[in-house]
């Protein structure tokens, strides 16, 4: 299980590269500041998070909709979230960009600490999903591939997805019953543990 945190203190470390500039910039859009967000949660696309979520999907022809559930399931659509794994891995950004995957962005002139941006972290997380859709298809186990090609997380995922916009209030119906993150425990001893 994750473990997220915030770096609201934190500095960015390092200098941005000109492929990195030229990026956010096209990112950038009007939107207010992080501060000032309430902790309910507001209209889909409504957020400063969100300012860059539709031209990112737009740009990397992703759904906006799928899109936002991903930056919301994974992070809250908190950009500054880090997220520590058991196997060592750290998730950064508001897409939970894996650390196994900063040599090949690096490569794309983006460090970790760009990724901390709600909008490069959304642009990355929109070209992210639209390689695993090229690759996996544009269904649900495909999308769920943003998270895992395991079967039971990937399921799970699935529904964490598919939940999202009904609490959002974008689509009518009932939510499902999300799977233990651990596939061992059984429906009796996930409902004793949350007793205790």
């Amino acid at each position: 299980m994750k473990n997220i945190t915030t770096l609201r203190d934190r500095k960015l470390m390092g200098q941005p590269s000109a492929l990195f500039l030229t990026a956010a910039a096209m990112a950038l859009t009007p939107g207010g500041s992080y501060a000032s967000e309430k902790e309910s949660s507001p209209a889909p696309f409504t957020s400063s998070a969100e300012r860059c979520l539709i031209p990112a999907a737009e740009y990397h022809s992703v759904n906006p909709y799928v899109r936002r559930a991903i930056l919301k399931v994974e992070s809250n659509l908190n950009p500054a979230a880090i997220g520590r794994n058991a196997n060592g891995t750290v998730d950064v950004g508001i897409g939970q960009h894996s650390s196994m995957h900063f040599k090949e962005l690096a490569k794309h002139g983006i460090e970790p600490a760009h990724l901390l941006d709600a909008c490069v972290g959304t642009y990355v997380a929109a070209w992210h999903l639209r390689r695993v859709v090229e690759r996996h298809g544009n269904t649900w186990e495909g999308v769920a591939r943003y998270h895992s090609a395991t079967p039971y997380f990937n399921k799970r995922y699935q529904i964490l997805l598919t939940n999202e916009p009904v609490r959002s209030k974008v689509l009518q119906g009932p939510l499902q019953r999300v799977p233990s993150i651990n596939p061992s425990t059984s429906p009796a001893e996930e409902l004793a543990a949350r007793s205790e």
